[in-house]
C-alpha cells in the first residue's frame, strides 16, 4: 500500500430492538454502503476497515460492501469511542486515516469528499478535516497517531475534532456548512428529509421509497411549503449555528427567531457532566408543555425543535426508543413522562412542530432549503 494512501475507518453500532430503531439500523447500514462505494472509486482509498459488532457483520455482508476488512468490536467489553479507535488504529498500523460513522455523509458530494482525502493524504504535518469542529460525524486526518494520546477523551465520536483543536491544539480544518457536510443520520427527521432530498445515496433512496407510508412524510411537506411562502414565521431551537440561520434568512423570505443554547454541549463535555442549563426547558417548566406550545403558536408558522437540550437540562437521558418515538410523533410508545407530555403537547398545536436532535437545527436545515429550492 503506498505511504500516501488513506485508511478508511467505517464504525457501524449496533441495532436497538424496536421497529423504529430497526429502521434507524438499516438506514444506517444502506448509507455506509453508498459511502463504502464511493471510497472506492476514490484514488487517495488504500483499504476499506468496518468496524461493528459481530450481531451486525451477517447483516452487513449482505449488502456486498465492497470486500473491506472486518474488525469486530469486543463482545464483553463496553463500547468506547476512542479507546475503540485507538486499538484499530493499532492493529491496523492506520497512519492516514478518516473516520466515518456509518450515517455520516449521505448527501456528501463525493468531489468534496475526495479534495478532502487528497488535502490530507499529501499533507506534510498533523491535518484534521472534519464536517463540523462542534459535533464531528467524520474527519480525516494526516496522522492518525494523534488518536492515542488522546483516546480517553473521546467517550463519543463527535468530540474527535473539538479534543484534537482545543486540548492536544492541533490544526482541525472544518469544511464550509452545508447540507453535504452537516446533514447525518440520527434520529427518524434525517430519514425524513432523506426521503425528500434529490440527492440521497442510490442504496438508500430505494429503500426509503419502499418504506415511504411508514415515515409520516405530511410534516415535512408541510414544512417546505412554509418555507416556500414568503413571510412564514420559522421558529428554531436548540444548538443553532449562526451559519444555519444565515442560510435560513438568506435563502428564505421568512422572518426568524432563534432561540440557541448550549452548542456542542456534547463536545466540551457539559452534557456528560450535567452542566447543561436551558432557558427554554427551564421556561417550560414553568408554564407547562401545552402554553409553551400554544405561545410557540401565537409567534410561529413552523418550529424546528433540538429536543436533546431540553432533555439535557433535566439531567434525564430517555431511552434511543424514547427519544425516535418522540421524533417520529408517536407518544404513546414513549415511556418518559415528561418526553411524552412535551410530545403530546406538540402534536395539538396547530401548526407544525417538528422535534428531533441537533441536525434538526443543523443539516435538516440546509436540506430541506434545498428540498424547498427545487
Amino acid at each position: 500500500m503506498p505511504t500516501f494512501s488513506v485508511t478508511a475507518i467505517v464504525m457501524i453500532g449496533p441495532t436497538g430492538f424496536t421497529a423504529i430503531e430497526q429502521q434507524m439500523g438499516v438506514a444506517r447500514r444502506l448509507a455506509a454502503r453508498d459511502a463504502c462505494a464511493a471510497l472506492r472509486r476514490m484514488p487517495q482509498v488504500g483499504r476499506v476497515i468496518i468496524a461493528a459488532p459481530a450481531s451486525e457483520q451477517a447483516g452487513l455482508a449482505e449488502l456486498n460492501l465492497y470486500d473491506p476488512v472486518w474488525d469486530v468490536d469486543p463482545p464483553a467489553r463496553p463500547f468506547h469511542f476512542g479507546y475503540r479507535l485507538a486499538e484499530i488504529i493499532r492493529r491496523h498500523a492506520v497512519t492516514r486515516m478518516v473516520y466515518i460513522g456509518a450515517g455520516s455523509m449521505p448527501l456528501l458530494p463525493e468531489a468534496q469528499l475526495g479534495e478532502a482525502l487528497a488535502e490530507v493524504a499529501h499533507s506534510a504535518g498533523p491535518l484534521t478535516i472534519a464536517n463540523n469542529v462542534h459535533s464531528a460525524d467524520w474527519a480525516a486526518l494526516s496522522d492518525a497517531g494523534v488518536v492515542q494520546p488522546m483516546a480517553h477523551r473521546l467517550e463519543r465520536d463527535n468530540m474527535l475534532a473539538w479534543v484534537l483543536r482545543e486540548e492536544a491544539g492541533l490544526p482541525v480544518k472544518t469544511l464550509p456548512p452545508s447540507a453535504g457536510t452537516r446533514q447525518d443520520i440520527d434520529t427518524p427527521f434525517d430519514l425524513q428529509v432523506l426521503a425528500l432530498h434529490p440527492r440521497t445515496g442510490t442504496h438508500l433512496r430505494q429503500w426509503l421509497q419502499s418504506v415511504e407510508p411508514t415515515l409520516n412524510l405530511d410534516i415535512l411537506r408541510r414544512a417546505v411549503g412554509i418555507l416556500r411562502s414568503p413571510g412564514s414565521r420559522i421558529t428554531l431551537i436548540g444548538r443553532v449555528a449562526s451559519s444555519a440561520w444565515a442560510l435560513l434568512e438568506a435563502q428564505s423570505r421568512c422572518w426568524t427567531r432563534v432561540l440557541s443554547e448550549e452548542r456542542g454541549m456534547a463536545a466540551n463535555r457539559r452534557q456528560t457532566t450535567g452542566q447543561v442549563f436551558s432557558i427554554v426547558a427551564d421556561h417550560v417548566a414553568r408554564v407547562g408543555e401545552a402554553e409553551f406550545m400554544a405561545q410557540l403558536g401565537r409567534t410561529s408558522d413552523l418550529v424546528l425543535f433540538d429536543t436533546r437540550v431540553y432533555l439535557a437540562h433535566h439531567r434525564s437521558w430517555p431511552s434511543a426508543a424514547d427519544r425516535f418515538a418522540s421524533d417520529w410523533g408517536r407518544p404513546d410508545q414513549i415511556a418518559d413522562g415528561r418526553l411524552r407530555r412535551l410530545t403530546e403537547a406538540a402534536l395539538a398545536a396547530p401548526l407544525p412542530i417538528i422535534l428531533g436532535g441537533h441536525n434538526v437545527v443543523s443539516g435538516g436545515v440546509y436540506s430541506l432549503l434545498e428540498i424547498a429550492a427545487q
